[in-house]
């Protein structure tokens, strides 16, 4: 899990590293006092759960930068950690749907419990689209069963959400415009291997969406360096000018990207 923690007060910083680090040793977790220090972390880094005070001791406040993080970046999961109890503050932080309201001093009983029931689940799937396409569970590549079920992925995920026909799947993987009961069969069976794989990463299956034989992703499921990118973080794998290179049809995005 990567968490960042902005509050004003060191002590409150260290105490929640210090749970946070006994709750998820393998996690990054990084503290700030200063806000344009953690402003800068998060649009360099990719932050999963952002930990702020109400208090910033600055004309910003925590509920103001609250709004502002959810608007910038659809898939944080922002927690309220402060020392007001009072029920008007935490009803206008729920207002903006966060994803937890800790009041200090927490215990690692609160802290587990917000952790639990994040709005954006945090999950372990990664998707790699600079370079080679590649999805990782962890560290290792994720297996189909079918031989085209990587590629339609691919495909979906680079069109972002937008649907995609079924017409244009069978173009994608038969380049050829005839029309056939097997082949819109074969494409069902493709979603549902996707469906079924992702699923084997605890990624429920209405990540693919289906409606009236279009299918896109929910884009807000996926940990994906492209839609990072997009989102202003810093990407360094992007440098490189790649962009799915094992598949020709996302030459105009790459092009779009890099000029080449």
């Amino acid at each position: 899990m990567i968490t960042a923690i902005i509050d004003d007060e060191s002590l409150a910083v260290s105490a929640l590293i210090r749970k946070l680090k006994k709750l998820d040793p393998n996690g990054s977790h990084e503290g700030f006092v200063h806000l344009s220090e953690f402003m800068d972390y998060a649009d360099n880094n990719r932050v999963e759960v952002a930990f702020v005070d109400l208090d910033l001791g600055g004309t910003l406040s925590g509920i103001d930068l609250a709004r502002h993080l959810s608007e910038k970046y659809r898939s944080m999961n922002i927690v309220i950690y402060t020392g007001h109890a009072e029920a008007e503050y935490k009803a206008e932080a729920l207002s903006l749907y966060v994803s937890g309201y800790l009041v200090k001093p927490v215990t690692d009983e609160e802290l587990k419990e917000v952790l639990c029931h994040l709005r954006h689940p945090i999950t372990e799937l990664s998707v790699q689209c600079f370079g080679h396409f590649e999805v990782f569970y962890g560290t290792s590549p994720l297996k189909f069963d079918r031989k085209d079920s990587k590629e339609v992925l691919a495909y979906l995920i680079d069109k972002r959400g937008a649907m995609v026909s079924e017409d244009e799947l069978r173009w994608l993987l038969f380049n050829e415009e005839e029309d056939g009961s097997e082949k819109r069969a074969y494409i069902r069976n493709i979603i549902y291997d996707i469906r079924k794989s992702l699923s084997r990463c605890g990624v429920p299956k209405e990540i693919v969406i289906n409606t009236k034989g279009c299918y896109s992703i929910d884009c807000s499921m996926l940990r994906c360096d492209y839609y990072d990118f997009l989102d202003g973080a810093n990407v360094p794998a992007a440098k490189l000018g790649q962009y799915m290179e094992q598949y020709s049809w996302a030459a105009p995005v790459r092009y779009g990207l890099f000029g080449r």
